[in-house]
């Protein structure tokens, strides 16, 4: 199983200075990844190229390339950006042309699927099973044609109380019967642990429609992205559900919480003033954590007799 870790974990290193998606590429050549989930998530912004005319956001990705080759990594997974599903406007348009260039992206970078969070609506919650498979089914033809998959992805109640997909069973029906040959799933260890789930229960549930996995932990109150083991999460059950399952995907961690910089969602330290030397923790500290990661990763593909790449 190959160890995949995202580059959301260094982008904030990176940022207001230089938006691009390949930005945080060279950093984690010092981290032991040479598999990437490469994050579009922050991609719509004023002046972003991934929603302005042209083909400026393709010189993003031939960067990519470029620092991939040199470094000898390659790309896996990737997450869609976030942005304005429903309504009319300008912002939503953006999001439309924005996610179409994310797929085709995908496919100049090799990647098979890019994860797309289904979207709250409110008021009216019955309606978010048909409208969440509407704007999914928006993008079924670009997805033929750069043959890229599109997966959505369990959320909790804790801080989405609208969001309906947060178990393996919701997930599937959704996806079952959305209507979309390229809409299938990814499971959020740290979500589920939220929702004080079984986790093996909700991966069997999920069956061959779970195509990755996000890995990362907390203590079951709030969605604290840290790495496996330093929180509740039973990743026994997790890894135990992945092998009775006959996962095929990577084993990919988002956990960009675990070196926690000032702001960082959902929780923020308090007391905070000018002048302060300790709310940005330097990237080699974030990069020795993500090399810890991938030991924990390995130490964890490995007990359950899978081979570790």
């Amino acid at each position: 199983m190959k160890l995949v870790s995202s580059t959301c974990i260094l982008r904030a290193y990176f940022e207001p200075d230089n938006h691009s998606i390949a930005a945080p590429l060279a950093a984690m050549a010092e981290t032991g990844f040479k598999h990437i989930d490469l994050s579009f998530y922050h991609s719509i912004y004023p002046g972003s190229p991934w929603t302005a005319p042209g083909d400026g956001w393709k010189r993003e990705v031939e960067d990519c390339l470029r620092i991939a080759d040199k470094y000898g990594f390659d790309f896996w997974q990737a997450h869609a950006p976030t942005g304005v599903h429903y309504g009319d406007g300008e912002e939503r348009d953006a999001t439309i042309l924005a996610l179409k260039r994310n797929i085709e992206a995908c496919h100049m970078l090799g990647i098979p699927h890019t994860v797309l969070h289904a979207q709250e609506y409110k008021p009216d919650n019955t309606q978010f099973v048909q409208r969440n498979a509407e704007f999914y089914r928006l993008f079924a033809d670009t997805c033929e044609k750069y043959n890229v998959d599109l997966l959505t992805e369990n959320s909790s109640a804790k801080w989405a109380p609208s969001y309906l997909l947060r178990t393996g069973r919701e997930l599937r029906e959704f996806v079952d019967a959305a209507d979309n040959p390229h809409l299938f799933i990814c499971w959020d260890t740290g979500h589920g642990n939220c929702e004080g789930l079984n986790q093996y229960d909700e991966i069997m549930a999920m069956g061959d429609k779970l195509h990755a996995v996000h890995m990362q932990d907390n203590f079951g109150e709030c969605d604290l992205h840290m790495t496996p083991m330093l929180g509740t999460v039973n990743f026994d059950r997790v890894m135990s559900g992945l092998r009775d399952v006959g996962f095929k995907g990577t084993f990919t961690f988002e956990d960009d919480g675990t070196i926690r910089r000032n702001g960082t969602w959902p929780v923020a330290r308090p007391f905070v003033q000018e002048g302060d030397k300790l709310i940005m923790p330097p990237v080699s500290v974030a990069q020795k954590m993500m090399a810890v990661s991938y030991e924990i990763g390995k130490w964890m593909i490995e007990s359950y007799g899978m081979k570790a790449d």
